[in-house]
């Protein structure tokens, strides 16, 4: 696809990244799932600038695989990553906790303690 191979000059998309790619059962319509790390303000501006290369993209896509038909291309942010991360941090916390909440319970005797 074009923007794996850098032929998208659009500054606003160099750090994103396809999760994956769903056509329609009669090649009518392609969903394009990427995600970018960044602030809101930087996902914004990949939104902006894959909706405005959109047509860029479905023209090219026409050329390169010479069908009859080419999908109409919809890109889509895809969360998972983002949601991934958050339960990694969550999970992380919870041992953190566990770990604090061991150190301190009444019934936990230190190494010194026990001889």
């Amino acid at each position: 696809m074009m923007l794996i191979r850098g032929e998208l000059s659009d500054p606003r998309l160099k750090n994103i990244t396809i999760n994956a790619v769903r056509v329609s059962p009669d090649l009518q319509l392609a969903k394009v799932y990427y995600s970018v790390m960044g602030s809101d303000a930087e996902r914004a501006a990949v939104d902006k600038g894959l909706k405005q290369a959109s047509g860029f993209v479905r023209r090219s896509l026409g050329e390169t695989l010479g069908m009859r038909y080419t999908p109409v291309v919809h890109f889509y942010y895809d969360e998972s990553i983002v949601r991934a991360a958050r339960i990694s941090e969550l999970i992380e916390n919870i041992k953190q906790e566990d770990a604090r909440a061991d150190d301190l319970s009444p019934g936990a005797l230190k190494e010194s303690d026990k001889e």
